[in-house]
Formats: structure tokens, sequence, C-alpha cells
């Protein structure tokens, strides 16, 4: 435990140290007494205002891509094949005297050139959905290009 509380002592006093390397060497605002710290002259105390809610931006963020990749590439167009392949082999069995491995490859032929076909409608819809439901909970207001 002492050992993982000094590590954290450790990781923490280096980025200290490199975040006030990095403002006096790279910030263009001149240097002000720093309020956050009795450190010297640096100017971190500037980029940090800058920064306020940038995590929580960047954590809605990634919750809001990987809820809309779930859906729109994993869960609605999984669901949707599956039930394509189960109907055309149902259909191709009822409608047809072929032998089963032909159906089953016809199948699979059909339910992979489903694929082109329901990107688009699935793409609009999840994104639909997140923009009433999701994203209106965390007031994203998403600057996307308009999808041609």
């Amino acid at each position: 435990m002492r050992l993982i509380r000094e590590r954290r002592q450790l990781f923490g006093t280096f980025l200290s140290v490199r975040s006030h390397t990095h403002s006096l060497l790279f910030c263009p605002a001149p240097p002000v007494q720093c309020p956050c710290s009795p450190c010297s002259l640096c100017c971190t105390h500037q980029a940090h205002e800058h920064d306020v809610g940038k995590p929580t931006q960047v954590a809605v963020a990634v919750v809001d891509t990987f809820v809309w990749q779930a859906l729109a590439s994993v869960a609605i167009p999984g669901f949707t094949i599956n039930r394509i392949c189960a109907a055309s082999l149902y259909f191709l069995g009822t409608m047809t005297h072929w032998p089963l491995p032909i159906r089953k490859w016809m199948t699979t032929a059909i339910g992979l050139s489903a694929i082109p076909v329901i990107i688009k409608p699935i793409d609009r819809s999840v994104d639909f959905l997140m923009d009433s439901s999701l994203r209106k909970l965390y007031g994203a207001e998403e600057k996307r290009r308009p999808s041609s």
C-alpha cells in the first residue's frame, strides 16, 4: 500500500513539473504568479481556466461514441442480418427444392449482399434515436457534417 502511495506521489510530482515546464517553454502568454500553488512564475493557471470541463467533454464523447458504435455497428446490424438470413433460409426451404448446403450458401450470400443496403438506414436511425434520447440528457450540440 505504501509503495502504491509513493508511486502516485511521484507520478503527481512528475505531472506537475512537466506541466509547469511545458507552460514555461510553450505558453505564449506572459508568466503570472500562479494562484493555485506557491510555485515560481508560470502560466499553467491560465491553461487550467481553458480546460474547465474538458474531462467531462471527453467522457461524454467517449460514452456517445461507444453507444453509437454498439448500436449502429454491432447490435442492430447483427439482429437485422440474422433475421434476413433466417427469413431467406425459411423461404428458400419452402419455395425451392434445393439441397440444404446450397440453401445455406444462398442464405449467406443474401445476408452479405444485404449489408450495403442496410447501412445508411441504420446509421440514420441510430442518429435519430440518440438525438431524441441520450444526447438530450447531456445536451450535446453536435456539429456534424450532413451525411451524403
